[in-house]
């Protein structure tokens, strides 16, 4: 392993090359969705109608005020879309919804001749609503059984004999929250109808063949009819592989009805109240060990933060599933996820894709039942590495398990661990309130 990990003298794989954009990005010559713009004739403006109210159904949707601001084109609703209303691959994503389902959904778009024309007519959009009851934490959702999607289940030997087997048995729940992908560039996208009546969609998505597809439904045409470009994605992190779809509808419903090229781009604060984040997740656990602090069972319950659609969360769920052994051997395991339907944001791709999450659970695990057993937190963790002629919970060999204590005791050593700790406990000794 650590002759693998070392560079050649003369490499012939991993040459230092330069990235293809590399030099236009330090330069500032790189261009982005949204510069676009300066270089297109006659843009229309796109601004978010948003309901700041996590639940309720929509009453009332009048328009008529916005036209009147001086600048105002058009309002785009529901009733403007000449295909199928939904921004979503599950079609549970109603791109115009008639009930908000999370705090600043979008339920009309204004289109101006400049964007400060269509902040103003979006502000003037009158939205009455019957405010509903709202699910906002996880907590929340697990006492209300408010779920959707899949509930898999991950099995692997007998749960109840490693039970009985085990010397020490605890229980315990863990939860973590969402994490933002703060991409360099916010969701943009500019559309515009060329002269043979064909859709072209320049969108900062991670999945173009997606957003055509998403672009094709909306405006009732085929696949063939759309074309997606992407320049560069800003950094998506996961955050533009579902979520640029219905930005970019929007963007080619307006050119489609106005004749002229659309422009939608958010700005961060829109970005971070209108689009998904990593999953947050809760953990209900029970763990046994024997007396030499192996692990014998694991009987564990995660739940999954989806937001208001399903999007992504159920390939993150089992992701996360998956996961949940890391590097350690649990040769009796019962492991279930569920998605928790809230009124939030629809959590969607993050990188990683629900793995860290998983790895996240069983470490927590571990720190936390280390002092119970009277073990050091790294010696029982190497207790519990993978050893050959073993297996991962849902039946995978392990191969090479001996590249797990090469890397560990690799970091161990680079990283000066012992000097770490001995330099930590002499500070803590020398100083009675200050501890590392």
């Amino acid at each position: 392993m650590s002759q693998l990990s070392q560079r050649p003298e003369k490499p012939a794989v991993g040459l230092p090359l330069p990235h293809e954009s590399a030099n236009l990005h330090v330069t500032g010559a790189a261009l982005y969705t949204d510069d676009l713009i300066h270089r297109t004739k006659d843009v229309l403006h796109a601004h978010p109608v948003q309901v700041m109210k996590a639940h309720g159904r929509i009453t009332a949707l009048r328009t008529e005020p916005a036209l009147a601001v001086p600048g105002v084109v058009r309002v785009l609703t529901a009733a403007d879309v000449p295909g199928v209303n939904d921004a979503g691959m599950k079609h549970d994503e109603p791109l115009f919804p008639d009930t908000v389902m999370f705090h600043g959904h979008a339920v009309a778009w204004v289109l101006g001749e400049t964007l400060e024309a269509a902040r103003l007519g979006a502000a003037a959009v009158e939205v009455e609503l019957d405010e509903q009851p709202s699910i906002v934490t996880l907590s929340e959702a697990i006492a209300a059984e408010s779920f959707h999607g899949a509930r898999p289940v991950m099995l692997a030997g007998d749960v109840d004999a490693g039970f009985a087997d085990s010397v020490h048995v605890f229980t315990g729940e863990f939860q973590f929250s969402e994490q933002e992908h703060f991409y360099l560039e916010t969701h943009a996208a500019l559309a515009h109808i060329d002269e043979a009546g064909q859709v072209f969609v320049q969108s900062s998505t991670q999945h173009p063949s997606e957003t055509q597809e998403i672009v094709a439904h909306v405006l009732g045409l085929h696949s063939h009819e759309v074309t997606v470009q992407c320049l560069r994605m800003g950094g998506g992190f996961g955050g533009k592989e579902m979520q640029p779809h219905g930005f970019a509808a929007v963007a080619a419903l307006g050119a489609k009805l106005t004749g002229r090229p659309v422009r939608v781009r958010l700005n961060r604060t829109q970005d971070l109240t209108m689009s998904g984040k990593r999953h947050g997740f809760h953990a209900a656990w029970k763990i046994g060990f024997d007396a030499e602090g192996r692990i014998q069972a694991l009987d564990a319950t995660l739940t999954a933060d989806g937001g208001w659609s399903l999007d992504l969360s159920e390939p993150v769920v089992a992701r996360a599933l998956c996961h949940i052994d890391n590097t350690y051997w649990i040769p009796h395991a019962r492991v279930a996820g569920r998605i928790a339907k809230t009124h939030k944001v629809s959590n969607t791709a993050f990188r990683g894709f629900g793995g860290p999450q998983g790895m996240l659970v069983i470490e927590d695990i571990m720190g936390r039942c280390a002092p119970l057993l009277g073990l050091d937190p790294m010696e029982l963790r190497e207790r519990n590495f993978y050893r050959a002629g073993q297996h991962t919970p849902y039946g995978q060999p392990v191969t090479q398990p001996g590249r797990i204590r090469a890397v560990w005791d690799q970091v161990k050593e680079n990283g000066g661990l012992a000097d770490r700790r001995r330099e930590i406990a002499a500070f803590n000794a020398a100083h009675p309130h200050t501890k590392r």
